[in-house]
C-alpha cells in the first residue's frame, strides 16, 4: 500500500497524516495488497477540501468533500471511497457469478 499526501495552501500536520493513513489502511481490506492512494488536502477561504483517488489492480475510485473542518472532510471522503469500493466489488462479484 502506498499513500501519497499533498497539501495546497495548508501546512503539513502529523494529526492529519495519521488520520489519512488510518483511513487508507481500512480500505486495504478490499484489495489484495496492491493499492495506491493519492490524497490532497487544500483550503479555500473558510472551506477545507479533501480529494482522494484510490487505484487498485482492476479499478480506480475518486471522492471529494468540502467542509469547514478538515478532519470531517477527511472522514467523509473515506466513507465515500469505502461505499464506492464496496459497490464496485459487488458489481465484479455479480459479473463473475452470472457467467
Amino acid at each position: 500500500m502506498e499513500v501519497k499526501i499533498s497539501y495546497r495552501q495548508l501546512e503539513s500536520q502529523p494529526q492529519i497524516e495519521e488520520r489519512i493513513s488510518s483511513k487508507a489502511s481500512k480500505l486495504k481490506k478490499f484489495f489484495n495488497g496492491k493499492m495506491h492512494v493519492n490524497w490532497t488536502c487544500s483550503k479555500d477561504g473558510d472551506m477545507h477540501h479533501s480529494d482522494a483517488t484510490v487505484r487498485g489492480d482492476h479499478f480506480e475510485v475518486h471522492a471529494t468533500c468540502s467542509d469547514s473542518n478538515l478532519f470531517k472532510s477527511v472522514d467523509e471522503v473515506a466513507d465515500r471511497l469505502e461505499k464506492q469500493i464496496q459497490r464496485k466489488n459487488e458489481q465484479i462479484k455479480e459479473k463473475l457469478h452470472t457467467k
